[in-house]
């Protein structure tokens, strides 16, 4: 193994030195040798750390589950709503960067086909579906700019390394190339949801909801076929008082069929011979508690989401006071906590590509949040109070407010 440690390291050493400029400055090449690639599979292996391997799966819980859609919709479309800010610090005080800052640029335009928005959107979905999102850090083929792509989770494989905890990542079966990319650790932004089981790899939101949101499906499913077969129960027994042979079964069976399928066959009389009989051996909707079973699994996923039911329009329970109320209970305890965890993830990773992290930050502008700003009634009131009890005088309380003193 120390040996295939120092082959990976000359390999990248190299690599870097052919990119590196009359300046002194290292010029980032994120389509690596292919090389490196294979020694990097050598060293761990196809089983280097990933999302487990059925987590292809998890995408399709967005496709084909209305609540679950909803929820990752409504979460990463708040995430991509929020201003993200490029701040300096100049004597002291955090200010606002210029636009003509490298970051700044970059942020406003990741690469030349994605916005901030539409990365944040993405970024947020994958980390739902799959517990984790990458960033690859990459260069322009045109100018050498750098560039911020997103990276399907489950394509990524993290390659730990024991003395350094990271050695790499691995983009596997990479749309833009032939093969797989390989990205050394300062060449991704890796977003993740902590998963006590394995720090390599996110926690899914959808693990925790798979078996309810497969039964929810399964119900849908059930009742589209249901009322295909024109609202007609299909576990029916069919009695007769001898025993038919497999010839008079089966075309009992082929007419029975022929006559009642489908919609277009629906409420035709049924005609019975002599000595059979009907019974119904399922159960019925109102049995299976259909209706209950779906409300239980909007209920779930709200739950893991931290959606509240009346975003995902179950106003059963829903007046205008506690809308409200919800609305700020989603914005603080979801969505504010998430934006943290992408500022920390940028500061630690993207910042120091472009300075000091004591002196140059990113942060989300959360003073934005319409649902968090106080109504003017409530502005009003401890402004007053303010007032009333001392704690400002009617000149401050006027300065705050832009007017001029008395």
């Amino acid at each position: 193994m120390g040996m295939l440690n120092n082959i990976s390291e000359g390999l990248a050493r190299r690599l870097r030195q052919r990119s590196r400029r009359a300046d002194g400055t290292v010029q980032k090449r994120n389509r690596i040798s292919r090389i490196l690639v294979d020694s990097l599979d050598l060293m761990l292996g196809r089983g280097a750390m990933r999302a487990d391997e059925r987590s292809f799966e998890f995408g399709e819980y967005f496709s084909n589950g209305g609540p679950i859609h909803a929820s990752v919709k409504l979460r990463s479309s708040a995430i991509s709503a929020v201003p993200l800010l490029v701040e300096e610090r100049k004597a002291g005080v955090w200010e606002q960067a210029e636009p003509s800052h490298d970051l700044v640029r970059l942020l406003s335009r990741p690469n030349p086909h994605w916005t901030l928005a539409e990365l944040l959107r993405a970024t947020e979905t994958y980390l739902l579906l799959w517990g984790a999102a990458y960033w690859g850090i990459e260069r322009s083929p045109d100018n050498g700019a750098m560039e911020l792509w997103p990276l399907r989770p489950d394509r990524v494989r993290v390659i730990p390394d024991r003395q350094r905890y990271l050695k790499g990542f691995l983009y596997e079966n990479a749309q833009s190339t032939d093969g797989d990319i390989a990205y050394l650790p300062d060449e991704m932004v890796w977003f993740k949801h902590f998963n006590p089981k394995d720090e390599f790899t996110g926690a899914s939101s959808i693990t925790p909801i798979k078996d309810m949101a497969d039964m929810a499906r399964e119900a849908h499913s059930f009742n589209r076929n249901f009322f295909v077969n024109s609202a007609t129960p299909g576990d029916l027994a069919i009695t007769i008082d001898q025993t038919p042979d497999e010839d008079t079964a089966n075309d009992l069976l082929n007419r029975w069929k022929d006559r009642f399928k489908s919609v277009r066959n629906a409420h035709r009389p049924v005609l019975l011979g002599k000595g059979m009989d009907i019974k119904k051996t399922g159960l019925s909707h109102r049995d299976m508690e259909f209706i209950s079973t779906l409300k239980w699994s909007v209920e779930e996923v709200a739950r893991v989401f931290g959606v509240p039911k009346a975003f995902l329009a179950d106003l059963t329970e829903a007046t205008f006071a506690n809308i409200n109320a919800e609305e700020r209970f989603f914005w603080r305890n979801t969505i504010i906590p998430e934006l943290k965890l992408f500022a920390n993830e940028l500061n630690r990773s993207l910042v120091p590509l472009f300075g000091s992290p004591e002196t140059l930050r990113v942060a989300f502008d959360i003073s934005t949040i319409d649902a968090l700003r106080e109504s003017e009634t409530q502005r009003v009131e401890r402004v007053v109070s303010l007032v009333g009890a001392g704690i400002l005088t009617v000149d401050e309380a006027r300065a705050g407010e832009g007017l001029k003193p008395l």
